[in-house]
């Protein structure tokens, strides 16, 4: 639904809920049309509007959205993060009596991990790095392979890399980079969480220099798990990765979304010309490297980091029971 024409004619889509034998609804970025009151759980302001710059602009849409916030049956709107949460107000005229709140997701404490597994794996000899995405390129698989690439040809050999991906949507040259480079295993995007908590468990450093992210949970599940995060500073990442005390943010060569975390329009409404093009980034590149080389020689940091990783996801606004009383509390 994302074109012009749609913006034009104010298409939002609204789910159909007829059934009245629940208690109350959930929504994942969705309006319900619905005979029990609901809860909309937003990733990001415009996932109201299938992620358009312009559809809550037009007149057809206001009128839409109108109605829909204010439905009886709308009682709150919770958002995934603090981007999100600080940011809906620039995008739509939210009722008064819609409760708009700021939880963040629900990601349970990795049960196989404590504090001295993490201190062991940061002190191996061999550096565990990881990379998990679905979608490969966006996520910046291609920099990681050029990052591989460079550490094999510098003679660092005790640095290795899992990449959990589509194997499928690789192309035929990356495909040969990562068979080529003995110090990476490809591994299809098929694993369950108990299966991928085992990989995040011997990994210390996870990888993930995203071009587009609005909430990775990826990270999140990493931190639960010891990991030290390198990745870029976009959006609710910089909630969870403080630079330089649990990981390392670099810069995008696009942004997708500015620094007051507004759509970056030229980016947003131009991917295929941006993020979707075919390109490495040759600064995050020298970054990844930079960082990886200096945490190899100096493991108290990335023990210390990794261990301030698990703190941070475990303690306070990201841990099981925080989330929970906040849920608690608004469902009640």
């Amino acid at each position: 639904m994302k074109s012009s024409i749609a913006d034009q004619l104010g298409l939002i889509q609204r789910i159909n809920v007829k059934e009245d034998i629940y208690d109350f609804a959930f929504s994942y970025n969705r309006f319900l049309n619905s005979n029990i009151d609901y809860v909309i759980y937003l990733e990001n302001p415009l996932a109201l509007v299938h992620y358009s710059t312009k559809r809550n602009r037009t007149f057809i849409s206001k009128i839409k959205l109108k109605t829909y916030f204010n439905d009886p049956k709308l009682k709150a709107i919770i958002c995934l993060s603090k981007a999100c949460y600080d940011t809906i107000n620039n995008f739509y005229s939210i009722p008064k009596k819609v409760r708009v709140e700021q939880i963040y997701p629900y990601v349970p404490k990795n049960s196989l991990i404590d504090i001295e597994i993490i201190k062991e794996k940061c002190n191996r000899h061999e550096i565990q790095c990881l990379y998990i995405s679905s979608n490969f390129y966006l996520k910046g698989g291609g920099d990681i392979l050029e990052v591989f690439k460079k550490l094999k040809d510098y003679g660092v050999n005790n640095i290795k890399l899992n990449i959990i991906t589509q194997i499928e949507l690789l192309n035929e040259i990356d495909r040969i980079k990562i068979s080529s480079n003995p110090n990476i295993k490809l591994y299809r995007f098929k694993f369950n969480k108990d299966e991928l908590y085992e990989f995040y468990n011997n990994s210390c450093i996870f990888l993930i220099p995203t071009r587009q992210d609005s909430f990775s949970l990826v990270v999140l599940e990493a931190m639960k798990s010891g990991n030290l995060i390198i990745t870029t500073d976009l959006y609710a990442l910089t909630e969870m990765v403080d630079d330089n005390y649990n990981g390392y943010l670099t810069v995008p060569r696009y942004r997708f979304f500015n620094y007051n975390n507004m759509p970056n329009e030229y980016v947003w409404n131009n991917r295929k010309n941006t993020i979707y093009s075919n390109y490495v980034d040759n600064k995050i590149v020298d970054f990844l490297i930079k960082k990886i080389i200096y945490l190899n020689k100096n493991r108290n940091i990335l023990q210390k980091m990794a261990l301030n990783s698990y703190k941070k996801a475990t303690i306070g606004e990201f841990s099981e029971d925080f989330i929970l009383k906040k849920w608690d509390e608004i469902f009640r």
